[in-house]
């Protein structure tokens, strides 16, 4: 079923289906909430699930600002007026730093938290230039090509991409993209108030399942002396690592993946 929040007259995308208990899947930055197909038909055998396209991605319009902090304001809006009762996040990258904010806003609201790869310290610890060096890519694609066929034909004539998994969805989501949204996150604008410590000081009580892959394939977007601080704050959380594994991880080791989510959810329920 397509839903929409309203915020200034703008629309921004979510899906529901399932029955159950409800989860809220948020993805990462350039994504759209398809990144979440495969395990969504997994979870909504026994979850209502609602997958949510960020503002500036997939079927959600453009808006003027793209900073962390309004995805998370248009997550606590879906929940508290949409939902209504407590949900479980799960979220991928800029998703679950999205998800780790959003528990810290509304606390009681939240069951518990599945954070994959999260970037919380990623642009602090690489700055302008590296983060720039990651993204000017698709920066450049989704600003100079309008159709998605545009966009997977460049992508295919790469030969370092042409073999990358879901290519056809890498094209489509960034044809839907906002390029504004990446030019922000390379200028640190994006970023501005979203402090990381303070939120997961904040989210100390929730249970938290964090997956983290190699950081040697990931580009260190989240590396173990920053996992072993967080772990040291928040009270029940759960580490798990992929070896050889990229930040993908619900994509490149989906088996694994969802094992890990599966099992960290059915021991909650039983607490």
């Amino acid at each position: 079923m397509k839903n929409y929040i309203i915020k200034k007259n703008k629309k921004i995308y979510y899906s529901k289906i399932g029955k159950g208990n409800p989860i809220v899947l948020l993805h990462g930055i350039s994504s759209s909430s398809k990144t979440w197909s495969k395990v969504a038909n997994q979870l909504k055998k026994t979850n209502t699930l609602f997958l949510v396209d960020f503002r500036g991605h997939g079927n959600s319009d453009h808006f003027e600002s793209y900073n962390w902090n309004d995805y998370t304001e248009d997550t606590v809006e879906l929940i508290e007026k949409n939902i209504k009762e407590p949900v479980d996040l799960i979220g991928h990258s800029l998703g679950a730093c999205v998800a780790a904010q959003t528990a810290s806003l509304i606390n009681n609201k939240i069951n518990k938290i599945i954070l994959e790869d999260p970037p919380f310290y990623h642009y602090d610890r690489y700055g302008k230039k590296l983060i720039s060096d990651r993204f000017i890519g698709n920066l450049k694609l989704s600003k100079e090509y309008n159709s998605k066929k545009e966009i997977y034909d460049k992508l295919s004539s790469n030969s370092k991409l042409a073999k990358v998994k879901n290519l056809d969805l890498i094209a489509e989501n960034l044809s839907n993209l906002d390029y504004k949204v990446l030019e922000s996150t390379i200028s640190g604008e994006a970023l501005k108030s979203f402090a990381s410590n303070k939120i997961i000081c904040k989210i100390s009580n929730i249970d938290t399942l964090l997956l983290a892959g190699d950081p040697k394939k990931t580009g260190n977007v989240i590396i173990p002396e920053e996992i072993k601080y967080i772990g040291n704050i928040i009270d029940k959380i759960k580490v798990v690592y992929f070896k050889n594994t990229g930040h993908n991880i619900h994509e490149e080791k989906y088996n694994d993946f969802m094992k890990e989510i599966l099992i960290f959810l059915d021991e909650t329920k039983k607490l």
